[in-house]
């Protein structure tokens, strides 16, 4: 006799199809993003139908950011984008920390070279990003790239941790921002 309805049982497990993996990846990326969240809403604006700031973001970090094999997965800071956009980052950047005071010199190429997206007026934001403790931050004062140095205070409870810097460039108008510069752990 031939027996068609005995057939191997689907296996239902979700370490064998996947799930799991899928599932922290998420939630690292999730939870690696929360903090900047105000942020990201800024730096990834867009009018497209159907895409909000924070997909898009979380897209980017999914795609790119997120290494390693379940369970061993975790997000690399360097590799994670806040801001997105055509606007030109400063070419030069030197970073200086002295206890809660992060200093940002920059210098951007400066000529009047058509097409090349930068304007004197650009705001300059520097985020720091504690991943572990969840706080971030941005500047208070807002500075243009012609100031050459963007200053951030950090609050008292980052003062001897390590922090996550992160330098992005808008218009005067919000509307086009450059992709975020990671900076380095400092």
């Amino acid at each position: 006799m031939n027996i068609i309805s005995n057939r191997p049982d689907r296996k239902l497990s979700s370490e064998v199809d996947g799930r799991l993996a899928v599932r922290q990846r998420f939630k690292l990326a999730s939870e690696f993003l929360m903090p900047v969240r105000r942020l990201i809403h800024r730096g990834f604006a867009t009018k497209r139908k159907g895409k909000t700031a924070f997909g898009r973001a979380m897209s980017y970090v999914l795609l790119r950011a997120v290494e390693g094999d379940y369970p061993n997965q975790y997000v690399d800071p360097a590799k994670v984008r806040l801001s997105e956009g055509v606007l030109l980052n400063p070419a030069l950047v030197e970073v200086t920390r002295q206890g809660r005071l992060i200093n940002v010199e920059v210098a951007s190429i400066g000529a009047d070279l058509e097409g090349m997206n930068e304007s004197w007026d650009d705001q300059l934001i520097l985020c720091a990003y504690h991943p572990e403790q969840r706080v971030a931050g941005i500047n208070e004062e807002p500075r243009r790239r012609d100031d050459g140095v963007v200053s951030l205070q950090l609050p008292p409870l980052l003062a001897d941790k390590p922090v996550h810097l992160y330098l992005m460039v808008h218009d005067r108008a919000e509307r086009r921002w450059s992709n975020s510069c990671y900076l380095g752990e400092f």
